[in-house]
């Protein structure tokens, strides 16, 4: 998971690009839709009335990720106001790689289903479920901390289990994020 941790940072958050995500949100529209294809990320959608029949999870994934999309959207264009030796500013360039991380993973899963019979697919989105939302939790803790004049610093130990579902290093991810100060 090395290449992918330093894809990321490579693409993404060392030239600070924002950008959002998710392309059609699944709730105000029909379809839930990535429309972002580069190095990492494949255009993929599914019809929202169809796809949950077979997977109920879908639901659930949607929300999410519009709310998990918005704060990285919103941690990179916070980040350049933060002052670089303020530690919550890599604390937020590490959340955002995760956020990343787990929009590969969902985008991934997409894909798939767009291919394959996806009956089997529901335990897949209630894991990304599972561990996108717990992200979410400490992602908006965070931010909202820090906005409020108060700092979190541990903060990333309560995401292990996402980062093993993953497969990311914490070493790793220290390691790529420090390069970048």
């Amino acid at each position: 998971m090395l290449n992918i941790i330093h894809a990321i940072v490579q693409n993404y958050i060392e030239n600070s690009k924002c950008f959002p995500i998710v392309a059609k949100d699944g709730i105000t529209t029909d379809q839930f839709a990535i429309h972002r294809e580069d190095v990492l990320f494949v255009k993929a959608s599914m019809s929202v009335l169809y796809v949950k029949i077979r997977i109920p999870a879908i639901l659930g994934s949607i929300s999410v990720a519009k709310n998990l999309d918005y704060y990285q959207c919103k941690i990179c264009h916070e980040i350049p106001s933060i002052p670089d030796t303020e530690q919550v500013k890599l604390t937020l360039q590490k959340l955002r790689v995760i956020i990343i991380a787990l929009f590969l993973k969902l985008n991934k899963l997409m894909a798939e289903i767009e291919s394959e019979n996806s009956d089997k697919y529901n335990k897949y989105f209630l894991e990304w479920n599972k561990y996108s939302e717990e992200t979410l939790i400490t992602t908006s803790a965070v931010l909202i901390g820090y906005q409020q004049g108060r700092t979190e610093t541990k903060i990333i130990d309560t995401l292990k289990g996402t980062m093993e579902y993953l497969q990311i290093s914490t070493s790793v991810l220290d390691e790529e994020i420090w390069h970048l100060y």
